[in-house]
């Protein structure tokens, strides 16, 4: 389901394990902060023992501890350009043709980037 339930159950998973990665990109936001609750239940240290990074860049990466990396996507963008292909599509005046909406990188602390990246956004 992609929520934090779920990435603090896979987590959990990983540490009884022992088979722990260096760094966690997670799906969503939400996995990437049941993760870090797993992680620090179990005495490592966010970004320090293990990275964790995101998808969504919701309100809340900023308050949490350590604020969180993630990937941002122009969500109305995607809607607005979902729509008129659609539209294409139903009218017949679709041709094919790839269509990319750049993500925005939001680097803070989560990831172990340096205190003067922290806050950075970085357009792919």
């Amino acid at each position: 389901d992609y929520a934090a339930e779920d990435g603090y159950q896979i987590a959990k998973a990983w540490i009884q394990q022992g088979d722990l990665p260096r760094a966690v990109f997670a799906a969503t936001d939400l996995l990437a902060f049941g993760a870090i609750r797993a992680f620090k239940e179990s005495g490592l240290r966010v970004p320090e023992d293990i990275a964790v990074v995101g998808c969504d860049d919701i309100e809340a990466c900023r308050y949490t501890d350590p604020p969180l990396t993630t990937v941002k996507q122009d969500k109305q963008k995607i809607g607005r350009l979902a729509a008129m292909v659609l539209f294409d599509l139903m009218n017949k005046q679709m041709d094919t043709k790839c269509i990319k909406v750049e993500p925005e990188l939001v680097i803070r602390t989560s990831c172990g980037a340096r205190q003067n990246w922290n806050h950075t956004r970085i357009k792919g």
